[in-house]
C-alpha cells in the first residue's frame, strides 16, 4: 500500500491530512458497493469514516441518506460530533448514532408506519430494570409462587447473588440474539441433560411474559436489534423504503458487533454503499457478545466484498506501535489476518527509540503504586506543562478506578470518572436522599442514629463538634424548661417539630435543613395521588442544595470532584424515577422505594454529566476505545486481575450454547476447559490492546510485585525484561509533587542528626509557614500551607487537661462487664468508654438479637425460641445471600444452645427469678488513683438471669454469644462474674443476699452442647473479689491510663491508633 500524505481538498474546511489509502476509500464514488477497511488502532480508521460522509454529503448525497454506525453510545456521540463539526451545517437527524439507537429509531418509526402494533412508543429496557425483573421472578419462586424451578443443587447457594443473575441475563442475551425461543432452550436442556437450562427455559419464558403483559414497549439491549431486524424481514414495504432510503452506511469498529448486529447489518446493507472498519485486535465489549471471529465471513454476506488496509500510525510512536505489536501477536489471526497489524512510522515523524515512549514499572504495594500514578501526574503537569485533559489512567475495572480516585483526589489531581460503575442507591447523595425519602413516607422510623447519618450527610453538612454542641444546646434548653429528656430524644423531635431549634447558633443550621426536608417530603407524600417524582422534587427543592453544590462544582478541586459527582447522582436518581413512572402509571411512591432499593446494577443514563474544566480522565478500556491521550498509565496489572482468568458464562453455559450453535454439539462437545480458558486470554489481550494504545507520547503501566499480588505477564510484552535470572526491580516512588508532602519531608529532615539538614529544613519551614500570614484569605488563620507551622503539630501541642476524671468527694460507677478492661488496660477501657471504639458490627447486633428473644422467652422450648428467631429475622430484611444465610443457621444455633441450657438449669434445681435484672450497691470509699483523696464507689449493672437453686441461694447466668470462651483457670477469678457474686452479698437483689455461685452460658463458640462455665460460690471472708471491685474503682478515677500489652504491633490491641506500646499510636515526636 502507497503511503503518500496528500492534503484532503473540496469547499470544507477543517480536512484533516489523510494518506493515499486514506484518500482513496474517503473519496471512493458512489456504487462502490461494500468496503472493508482493516487498520491498527492510530491509523485513522474512524477518520476515514468521516471524511466518506463529508464527500459524500459534499457531492450532493442527502445528509439524512447517511448513516454512521459506532458500538457504544459515547463513540457514536463523538463521531456525532466530529462529523457536524466537519460538515459546518445543520442537518435534520443524527448522523451519528450507535446500534441500539438506530435500531430503535426503527422501531419507532415502524410504529408510526404500523408496521409494529405496541401500546406505546419503543423504549429500551435498562440493564438495571433487567437484573431487577429476574430478581423479582427468582424471589417469587423461592417464596412458593407458581411451580417450582428445579435447579441443580450445586447451584442453590448461588440463586440469590447478583454474580448468578450476570449469568442469566448473559444466557438470555444469547437466546434473543440466535432467535431461540424458550421452548428451544429447554428441548436442548433435555437432549443435553443440562437441568440448569431447562430451568432457566422456564425462567426465560416468565421474563418474556412479564415484558409482553407489563411492558411490551421495553426491549432489553439485545432484543432491540433482534426485533428491528424481525419488523424489517416481515415487512418488505418498510425494508424496501429503508433500504432506497439510506444511500451510504458507515460502520465503525465491526469487531465489536454481536451476531445479531451482523445480521441486522446484512438486511439494511444489500445492494447499498457500505463502509466498515475494524481491527480484530482490539475489542472490549466482549463481556456484551463482540464476536471479532465474524470478520471472516463478511464475504459470504456482502457480495463483493473489497479489502482496504490502512498501515500508517498517526497516533503511536515508534515505542507504543512496537509495544502494540507485541501484545496483538499474542492473539490468535481472524478476519484480515495479519494485514491489520501493520503499522509504518507516519512521514515526517522522527524515529522514536522503543524505550524511551513505554514503561514498565513493578512497586511494592497498592499504596505505591497509587503514589506512584499520582507522582507521574503531577510530574507531568506542573515539569511538562501538559495539561490534564491531556492525560488519563485506565484499569481493567471500575473498582480499581474508585481507588485510584480517592488517591488523586487526595494529591490534588483534578480528574473525571465514567459515568456512575455502581447502583444509583449506592451514590453517597442519593442514600441521603433516599433515608429522607422513607422517613417522609413513614416507611422508616426517624432513629437517632438515622437522625446523625441525616445531619452528618451531604445535605446537613454538620460536623462531629458542631453535632455535639447541637446536643449540648437542646439538652441545656430542655433542664432550663424543668425537663430531663436525653439528648437523642431531643434530637429526632427538633428534626419533626423544628420550632425547637428557634433561637440556637449556627449550629443548629444543618438540622434546620434536614427539617425543612421532612417537612416538605411528608407534605408532598401526604397529597391526593402522590408520585415518586413529586414527593423527591419537594425533598430536593427543600435542601437548597442546588445552588451550593454549582458553586463548589465550578470551584474546582477535591470539593468541586465531589459535586460534581452528587450533581450526576442527583439527575441519574431523578431519571430513574421518571423512566419508573412512565413504565409503571400509577405506582406509589412506596413501591418505587422498594424498586430502587432493590437494584444492584448500574442504572443506564442518557444525563449529561456536570461539566469538569481541565482533569485527567479514569477509564476502563471500554470507555477508552476509541479516544487518544498524550500520556497514558495502565494500572492494576496483576497477575489474576489483568488477565483475569475466571471462566465467563460458564455457570449456566453460554458459552456452550453458542458453540452449538455456530459450529454443532460434536464440535462443541470437543472444547474442553482448557480451550475456553485460552479463549478467555485472548479476550482479556484484546481489551489490553486497547488500552495501551491509547497514548500517542508516552505509555507508561504499573503492577503490584508483593507477598501476596505478582505483577502481570502483560508488563513484560509491553516492555521486555531482559534479564532471564531475575525478576523486574521494584521502582522506587518518590515524593509527590504537592505542598502536604513537601512538609512532610521538611518535618522528617527538621529531626535529622545532621546539623546542616535540620537547620536548612527549619529554615524552609519556616518560609512555608510565612506564605499567606499577610494575605486575606490566605487559609484558616491566614495559612496557606498546612502543616508547615509548629502551631498545628500535634506532637507540641498541650495536654488539655491533667486533672483526674474523678474528683474527690464524687462518685465513680463500676459495671461488672468492664472490670476486665479495666484490669487488663486501662487505657483501652478510658478511651472506650470516652466513646472512641468501633461502630457495632453485624456480630454484634447477631448478639443483641439473641439476646432479646432470651428475654422475651426465657423459658421457651427450642420450637418456640427457633419461631421467635423466624419473626425477627424476617424483620431485619436483611439481602438474600448465602452470606445472610450464614447467619441465620449461626443464629439458629445459639438459641438451640440457650435452650439446652434452660432444660440443665431446671434440670439442675435451679428456678429462674428474673431476667435482666438492674441492681445497684454502695461500695465503701476508695483512695483515687491520682492523690485526690476518698472517691464514693458504687457497683451498678445487669444481669441476664437471676436464678435460686434448691438452697436458698442466687445463682447468676451470663449469656455470651461470642466465638470464644476464657480458659477454664480462668474461672475461678473471673472479674466480671467475681463483681455480680460481690452484688449478691451487698444485697444488691430484694431476693436473698447467699451468693450460689454464676456462670457464662456460651452459646456462640459452635461447640455442639451448649458450654457453661461456672463460678464457685463465694465462701465467707473470701476477699478477691470485693478487692478487685475496689481496686478497679480506684484505677477508674486517676488522671493517666496504662496501656498493658508487650510492646509492638499486637493484634488483640484494639485501639493501635492512641497505644503507645504500639507503633501506630506513638506520639509524632518520639
Amino acid at each position: 500500500m502507497s503511503s503518500d500524505v496528500v492534503e484532503a481538498t473540496g469547499a470544507l474546511s477543517g480536512a484533516p491530512v489523510l494518506d493515499a489509502d486514506q484518500r482513496a476509500v474517503a473519496e471512493a464514488p458512489a456504487g462502490h458497493g461494500a468496503l472493508v477497511v482493516l487498520g491498527a488502532p492510530g491509523t485513522g480508521k474512524s477518520t476515514v469514516l468521516i471524511e466518506r460522509a463529508v464527500h459524500a454529503v459534499d457531492a450532493g448525497t442527502d445528509a439524512a441518506g447517511v448513516l454512521l454506525l459506532a458500538p457504544s453510545r459515547r463513540s457514536a456521540t463523538r463521531l456525532r460530533d466530529t462529523l457536524t463539526a466537519r460538515l459546518d451545517r445543520t442537518v435534520a437527524s443524527s448522523p451519528a448514532r450507535s446500534w441500539q439507537a438506530y435500531a430503535f429509531d426503527l422501531l419507532r418509526r415502524a410504529r408510526v408506519e404500523k408496521f409494529l402494533a405496541l401500546p406505546a412508543p419503543p423504549r429500551l429496557l435498562s440493564g438495571a430494570e433487567q437484573d431487577q425483573i429476574i430478581a423479582d421472578l427468582l424471589s417469587g419462586h423461592r417464596a412458593g409462587h407458581g411451580a417450582p424451578l428445579v435447579w441443580p443443587t450445586d447451584l442453590e447457594h448461588a440463586l440469590r447473588t447478583r454474580g448468578f443473575r450476570q449469568e442469566v441475563r448473559q444466557l438470555f442475551d444469547r437466546l434473543t440474539e440466535y432467535g431461540l425461543t424458550a421452548e428451544d432452550l429447554g428441548r436442548l436442556g433435555e437432549a443435553r441433560g443440562r437441568a440448569d437450562w431447562v430451568a432457566a427455559a422456564r425462567l426465560y419464558r416468565e421474563y418474556r411474559d412479564v415484558l409482553d403483559l407489563r411492558m411490551p414497549e421495553a426491549f432489553d439491549p439485545a432484543g432491540i436489534i433482534t426485533e428491528a431486524r424481525r419488523v424489517l424481514q416481515e415487512n418488505p414495504a418498510f425494508l424496501a423504503a429503508e433500504r432506497a432510503r439510506l444511500a451510504l452506511i458507515l460502520v465503525d469498529d465491526l469487531q465489536e458487533a454481536t451476531p445479531a448486529i451482523h445480521e441486522l447489518l446484512y438486511v439494511i446493507g444489500a445492494d447499498t454503499d457500505i463502509v466498515l472498519t475494524a481491527s480484530a485486535e482490539s475489542v472490549v465489549q466482549g463481556f456484551r457478545g463482540a464476536r471479532p471471529d465474524l470478520l471472516a465471513g463478511l464475504d459470504d454476506h456482502l457480495p463483493g466484498l473489497r479489502t482496504r488496509t490502512l498501515t500508517t500510525s498517526w497516533r503511536l510512536g515508534t515505542g507504543t506501535s512496537a509495544a502494540w505489536r507485541r501484545v496483538a501477536d499474542r492473539i490468535p489471526v481472524t478476519g484480515g489476518g495479519t494485514h491489520g497489524r501493520v503499522l509504518d512510522p507516519r512521514p515526517g515523524a522522527g524515529v522514536t527509540a522503543p524505550d524511551a515512549a513505554v514503561e514498565a514499572h513493578v512497586v511494592a504495594s497498592d499504596l505505591h503504586e497509587s503514589r506512584f500514578v499520582a507522582q507521574r501526574l503531577l510530574e507531568a503537569h506542573l515539569h511538562e506543562q501538559r495539561p490534564w485533559a491531556s492525560l488519563a489512567v485506565i484499569a481493567r475495572t471500575g473498582g480499581k478506578l474508585t481507588s485510584l480516585a480517592r488517591s488523586l483526589t487526595q494529591h490534588g489531581v483534578p480528574i473525571r470518572l465514567p459515568a456512575a460503575e455502581r447502583p444509583v442507591r449506592d451514590e453517597v447523595a442519593v442514600a441521603a436522599l433516599l433515608d429522607l425519602y422513607a422517613v417522609s413516607l413513614g416507611r422508616r422510623p426517624l432513629t437517632a442514629e438515622l437522625a446523625i447519618t441525616l445531619l452528618t450527610s451531604r445535605f446537613g453538612g454538620g460536623s462531629a463538634l458542631g453535632l455535639r454542641r447541637l446536643r449540648q444546646q437542646l439538652r441545656a434548653a430542655e433542664l432550663e424548661a424543668g425537663g430531663g429528656r436525653a439528648s437523642d430524644e431531643l434530637l429526632i423531635e427538633a428534626l419533626q417539630a423544628p420550632g425547637a431549634l428557634a433561637g440556637l447558633t449556627r449550629d443548629a443550621q444543618p438540622a434546620r435543613v434536614i427539617a425543612a426536608m421532612l417537612a416538605a417530603g411528608t407534605a408532598a407524600a401526604e397529597q391526593t395521588d402522590p408520585t415518586p417524582e413529586t414527593v423527591l422534587w419537594a425533598l430536593w427543592q427543600a435542601s437548597g442544595a442546588e445552588r451550593r453544590w454549582v458553586r463548589e462544582a465550578l470551584g474546582g478541586g477535591a470539593v468541586g470532584e465531589r459535586a460534581d459527582r452528587d450533581l450526576d447522582a442527583m439527575m441519574a436518581l431523578f431519571q430513574t424515577a421518571e423512566r419508573y413512572v412512565d413504565q409503571l402509571p400509577g405506582a406509589s411512591p412506596a413501591q418505587f422505594l422498594d424498586y430502587v432499593a432493590g437494584q444492584e446494577v448500574p442504572m443506564d443514563t442518557l444525563a449529561d454529566r456536570a461539566p469538569v474544566g481541565d482533569a485527567v480522565e479514569l477509564l476502563t478500556p471500554a470507555s477508552a476505545a476509541g479516544r487518544e491521550w498524550d500520556i497514558v498509565i495502565v494500572a492494576g496489572l496483576q497477575d489474576g486481575v489483568w488477565p483475569n482468568p475466571r471462566l465467563r458464562g460458564e455457570l449456566l453455559g453460554s458459552t456452550e450454547l453458542v458453540d452449538i450453535l455456530d459450529a454443532g454439539p460434536e464440535v462443541a462437545a470437543q472444547r474442553d476447559v482448557q480451550a475456553r480458558l485460552r479463549q478467555i486470554r485472548h479476550d482479556e489481550l484484546r481489551s489490553f490492546s486497547v488500552a495501551v494504545s491509547r497514548a500517542r507520547r508516552r505509555l507508561i503501566c504499573v503492577g503490584v510485585d508483593a507477598e501476596d499480588e505478582q505483577p502481570s505477564a502483560f508488563l513484560d510484552l509491553v516492555d521486555p525484561w531482559p534479564d532471564p535470572t531475575g525478576p523486574r526491580p521494584h521502582t522506587t516512588v518518590g515524593r509527590p509533587v504537592t505542598l502536604r508532602a513537601l512538609v512532610a519531608e521538611l518535618r522528617q529532615y527538621a529531626q535529622s542528626d545532621d546539623a546542616a539538614e535540620r537547620s536548612a529544613a527549619v529554615a524552609q519551614l519556616a518560609r512555608l509557614a510565612a506564605v499567606g500570614q499577610d494575605t486575606p484569605g490566605g487559609g484558616e488563620n491566614g495559612v496557606v500551607v498546612p502543616g508547615a507551622h509548629p502551631g498545628a503539630w500535634w506532637g507540641l501541642l498541650p495536654l488539655s487537661t491533667d486533672e483526674p476524671i474523678v474528683a474527690a468527694g464524687e462518685t465513680v460507677t463500676v459495671s461488672p462487664s468492664r472490670i476486665t478492661a479495666v484490669q487488663d488496660s486501662p487505657l483501652n477501657w478510658f478511651v472506650q468508654t470516652a466513646g472512641g471504639q468501633e461502630a457495632t458490627d453485624f456480630a454484634r447486633s447477631l448478639g443483641t438479637l439473641v439476646h432479646g428473644i432470651a428475654e422475651h422467652l426465657p423459658e421457651g422450648s427450642r420450637a418456640d425460641l427457633g419461631a421467635e428467631l423466624s419473626r425477627r429475622w424476617a424483620q431485619l430484611a436483611l439481602p438474600e445471600s448465602w452470606e445472610t444465610d450464614k447467619e441465620y443457621e449461626r443464629a439458629r444455633t445459639m438459641v438451640d444452645r440457650f435452650a439446652e441450657y434452660v432444660s440443665l438449669s431446671r434440670t439442675q434445681g435451679r428456678v429462674l427469678l428474673h431476667v435482666e435484672q438492674d441492681f445497684t450497691v454502695e461500695l465503701h470509699p476508695v483512695d483515687g488513683a491520682a492523690g485526690q483523696g476518698p472517691v464514693h464507689a458504687v457497683l451498678r449493672g445487669q444481669v441476664d438471669r437471676l436464678e435460686i437453686d434448691d438452697q436458698g441461694r442466687l445463682f447468676i447466668a451470663d449469656l455470651k454469644t461470642g466465638k470464644r470462651k476464657p480458659r477454664s483457670d480462668e474461672m475461678p477469678a473471673h472479674p466480671q462474674l467475681g463483681a455480680y457474686q460481690v452484688a449478691v452479698a451487698a444485697g444488691g437483689f430484694a431476693d436473698g443476699d447467699r451468693p450460689g455461685g454464676a456462670a457464662l452460658v456460651n452459646v456462640g463458640t459452635g461447640e455442639k452442647k451448649v458450654s457453661v462455665q461456672p463460678q464457685a460460690p463465694l465462701a465467707e471472708g473470701e476477699t478477691w473479689a470485693p478487692d478487685l471491685v475496689r481496686s478497679a474503682a480506684s484505677t477508674m478515677t486517676g488522671a493517666t491510663f496504662e496501656a498493658r500489652h508487650q510492646p509492638g504491633e499486637r493484634p488483640h490491641c484494639t485501639l493501635p491508633g492512641v497505644c503507645p506500646l504500639c507503633a501506630a499510636g506513638r506520639q509524632v515526636t518520639e
